[in-house]
């Protein structure tokens, strides 16, 4: 029987393409998303945001079945001393702008579930900052930390400071993580998650230049992450 797969998410085909180039498409019908199946992997483009997050997971886990799952991407970076090529590998996630209270005795707790932080598996989480520091030509920009999300793109420099004064343990800021790690949390599913940051999260934002950044140099990056990382996994 062969063996269940690990299952990649990113939100922008940009960032996937030097991944799935030599992968052939999913034969799988599927609610628009783009699929792609091979080398042990299902490797989805969910679109951006937590609902189109949450609805790629969800979806694959009940037509895939995988053994782990990984939200793989840009972010931005909560630290204004660096703003670009940091590979972040996740401890866990939280929605920044999760608000329940009064449900809730804080923001970022999900209703229900009652837990703010989902932490992510420390083996996957382990075996992805191995697969980073090799696949990097300085070991040092790898680095655990939280990821942070929520349905905006961060480009305020005081929207940004706030949201480390707040979350402390954060390390980037994004818009899929958290609601992948909900999914694979109900469902029980290890999961991870690798962030490369593209920008500072201020008023320097450039989207041309952010989307140059991650055609050209972090997606590059994340195929040989991953690529390193499955058959570990």
């Amino acid at each position: 029987m062969a063996r269940a797969p690990v299952a990649v998410f990113f939100a922008l085909e940009l960032e996937a393409q030097a991944l799935v180039r030599q992968l052939p498409r999913s034969g799988t019908i599927a609610p628009r998303i783009s699929v792609w199946e091979g080398d042990g992997m299902v490797v989805a483009v969910s679109g951006v945001g937590k609902v189109a997050a949450a609805l790629a997971a969800q979806f694959v886990h009940d037509v895939f079945k995988p053994r782990c799952v990984l939200s793989v991407g840009l972010g931005g970076a909560l630290s204004g001393e660096t703003s670009r090529g940091q590979v972040v590998v996740a401890t866990g996630a939280v929605q920044h702008d999760m608000d329940g209270r009064p449900l809730t005795s804080a923001r970022g707790i999900v209703p229900g579930l009652n837990q703010s932080v989902f932490s992510a598996d420390a083996p996957v989480a382990e075996k992805l900052h191995v697969a980073a520091r090799r696949s990097v030509e300085n070991p040092r920009i790898v680095k655990p930390g939280l990821v942070l999300t929520g349905d905006q793109i961060v480009t305020s420099r005081a929207v940004r400071d706030a949201l480390a004064k707040e979350f402390p343990e954060g390390a980037c800021v994004d818009m899929e993580t958290a609601a992948i790690a909900q999914v694979a949390y109900q469902n029980g599913t290890p999961w991870g998650a690798v962030r490369v940051t593209s920008d500072s999260a201020d008023e320097t934002f450039d989207l041309e230049d952010v989307i140059d950044f991650g055609v050209k140099s972090a997606g590059e990056l994340f195929a040989r992450i991953i690529l390193d990382a499955v058959g570990d996994l």
